[in-house]
């Protein structure tokens, strides 16, 4: 009898063939990291994330904005703007919340990367926007930490 998890011990692969050309692609949320560099150096790994989406990151505003007008002639622009978002949502009693707490508290300017496979997303200079909400009730509460990200970058194809 195999021990372990079968999924982690199906031959360490990232997708099953289920036959007829079809590949059927395993997601692992603890494979996935979400780090915080630290000024000095110091690279974070945070944990204790709220039930569902754990964290994620967007780019504040379009790359290219389009019109046309009623004779249909287009116009463009590309906009070099890297400005970015960044969202962490934590249980309330992750050791997580102390440091970013301190990273707000310090107006620290830090790196936030989240990383899965060859996607990466985030940036190396980002700042805690603002406190997050402070629930209390009877569930498990969350904070939702939100983080400006000023050279926002993505790839979702970084080791090709």
């Amino acid at each position: 009898m195999a021990s372990g998890n079968s999924v982690d011990d199906f031959t360490g692969v990232n997708s099953i063939d289920i036959g007829e050309g079809r590949q059927l692609n395993l997601y692992k949320a603890k494979n996935a990291a979400i780090n915080i560099t630290r000024q000095d150096g110091t690279v974070v790994t945070l944990k204790n994330f709220q039930d569902g989406d754990m964290a994620s990151t967007s780019k504040t505003n379009n790359k290219v904005d389009s019109m046309s007008d009623a004779q249909a002639s287009p116009a463009a622009s590309v906009s070099y703007d890297s400005l970015g978002t960044g969202t962490v949502t934590l249980q309330q009693g992750s050791a997580s919340n102390d440091l970013l707490s301190d990273l707000y508290n310090q107006d620290e300017v830090f790196g936030f990367h989240l990383a899965y496979g060859d996607e990466i997303s985030g940036g190396d200079h980002c700042m805690i926007q603002k406190t997050p909400d402070a629930p209390f009730g009877k569930t498990v509460p969350t904070r939702a930490w939100t983080i400006v990200i000023y050279d926002y970058k993505y790839d979702g194809n970084r080791n090709a």
